[in-house]
């Protein structure tokens, strides 16, 4: 198991299917199914829980495309994507309610 980033794991594997683990301490469920949907035109992926509070990502080819320490790198950097949004959201998410809120607020007309 080589670390790629921080708290993403990639396993070697047989060739057929390419596995990434993902620390349950950084990332969130969504996130990374939200990473996953992209991929899903050029690989069957799925989502699996693994011990030692992991979540297991495993590539398959689809047709002919091969696998390579690109896809690693780009889905390791989309799963981080996805949790950066959704925890300034937890965080800002009310701040970013209450401007939509004024801003399509109707407008009040002075009586003259």
């Amino acid at each position: 198991m080589i670390e790629v980033k921080k708290g993403i794991y990639r396993e070697d594997t047989d060739g057929a299917v390419l596995t990434v683990k993902l620390s349950k301490e950084f990332f969130e469920k969504e996130p990374i199914m939200q990473a996953i949907h992209e991929y899903t035109n050029d690989y069957t992926v799925s989502m699996h829980p693994l011990p030692e509070n992991f979540v297991g990502v495993s590539f398959s080819k689809k047709d002919n495309i091969e696998f390579n320490e690109e896809l690693v790198n780009l889905f390791s950097n989309r799963v981080i994507d996805y949790q950066i949004r959704r925890d300034i959201l937890k965080d800002s998410g009310h701040i970013r309610d209450i401007i939509v809120e004024y801003a399509y607020s109707p407008i009040k007309k002075k009586s003259n």
